[in-house]
């Protein structure tokens, strides 16, 4: 409204300033400029006036009217034309205004979003943070007792080593022991070698004897018969000397069947002291054998509590080592556990895992597999002796 007076007051200015300018124009017309550099005469001139006929101005004035009217009417148009461009520049921004609320108002969501996020994954990260700082005060717990253990597996050991000391004492005492007895067998085969020998040398000296006994008897008889024939020639010398030849070769016979009695008795008795030496090797071998087998048995029965404990420990250091990596996922609750195989090769790299009995839960397997990688390569048995290139253990996290 206030463009609109402004337009009218303007049009009303300019249409009075446009007819005095005419007015002006038609008196500069009608003055005579014909002579401008004569000089001036004293002599005074009437002023000729013109008379202006009133039709015409009139005329004029209703043209200029028409003109303004014209131009008014143009004016008009374009003061529509910038009111609609203004109503629309107003609805512009309005609209501009509309958005630029609806924009501030999405921006400030997405700023209570961006909060709301912010703060859920602060909240998140100081849960993560406590599990974290939970799971290494478990972790160090578990470092403290497999500290523990490993004390007490230390001092089992040097026990067990002590043990053994004194098995491998025993053993040795028993080998020597054993090897005493050996000697003994040998001093008993020389002793039976020796015996044998006698008793054969004593059978030679018999066979010997009879030979000789033999040749004596044949000397005998040939001795015999001179003397018989020497006793028909003298009867009387020949009896007294037959008499005592025959004492003679009695108390031989006699001496002779004493000494194969004696050798017989020796023999006899060599062979029942060859026959007791024998049975108490025997006896003697028995009972070693027996006690050896009771302290291979009581080794065998130590060396395999001690592989039993090497193993369980190797097993438990796997076990500790994955519960350290092992990271809880989410909506895993408490009590899983799953059974699982590892591929390992010699320094300990994992090369597969294998989930062989689920625990129901596919993010707790998933998440067992994943402890298990990052603790490749594995802890080493103190005993090479018990390292496999696969190994099954059951994980169950200690909630």
């Amino acid at each position: 409204m206030k463009l609109r007076s402004f337009i009218d007051n303007f049009n009303a200015t300019s249409l009075a300033i446009i007819v005095h300018v005419a007015l002006l124009g038609v008196l500069v017309l009608s003055f005579d400029w014909s002579n401008p550099g004569a000089p001036p005469s004293s002599k005074v001139e009437p002023v000729q006036a013109v008379i202006v006929d009133e039709s015409e101005v009139a005329e004029e004035i209703e043209q200029i009217k028409k003109r303004e009217e014209k131009k008014r009417k143009e004016e008009e148009k374009r003061t529509r034309t910038l009111e609609r461009d203004a109503q629309k520049a107003r609805e512009q921004r309005r609209e501009e205004e509309k958005r630029l609320s609806e924009l501030q108002r999405r921006l400030a969501e997405e700023k209570h979003k961006r909060d709301d996020n912010a703060r859920k994954q602060q909240e998140e990260a100081a849960k993560a943070l406590a599990e974290v700082q939970r799971q290494r005060a478990r972790e160090l717990e578990e470092l403290e007792k497999l500290k523990r253990e490993e004390s007490d597996i230390e001092k089992r050991r040097l026990e067990d080593e002590a043990a053994l000391a004194v098995l491998a004492a025993q053993h040795k005492a028993l080998a020597e022991e054993k090897r005493k007895i050996e000697e003994a067998k040998r001093r008993a085969q020389a002793e039976r070698k020796r015996v044998e020998d006698q008793t054969r040398k004593a059978k030679a000296a018999r066979e010997a004897e009879q030979k000789r006994v033999a040749v004596v008897a044949a000397a005998a008889a040939a001795k015999a018969a001179t003397e018989k024939k020497q006793r028909e020639e003298a009867e009387k010398k020949g009896k007294a000397e037959e008499e005592r030849k025959k004492q003679e070769a009695a108390k031989r016979k006699a001496e002779e069947q004493r000494k194969r009695a004696e050798a017989e008795k020796r023999r006899k008795e060599e062979e029942r002291k060859r026959a007791e030496a024998e049975k108490r090797r025997k006896l003697e071998e028995a009972a070693l054998r027996e006690q050896l087998a009771l302290e291979q048995a009581q080794l065998d029965a130590q060396r395999s509590r001690l592989r039993d404990r090497n193993l369980a420990e190797y097993m438990g250091q796997i076990q500790a080592t994955v519960n350290r990596n092992w990271i809880r996922p989410p909506g895993a609750t408490k009590g899983l556990k799953c059974t699982v195989k590892v591929a390992q090769i010699p320094g300990g790299q994992v090369v597969e895992v294998v989930i062989t009995r689920s625990s129901g839960n596919v993010a707790f397997d998933r998440s067992v597999e994943n402890a298990v990688l990052r603790s490749s390569p594995l802890p080493q048995p103190k005993d090479p002796s018990l390292f496999d290139r696969e190994l099954k253990f059951e994980f169950e996290p200690e909630d």
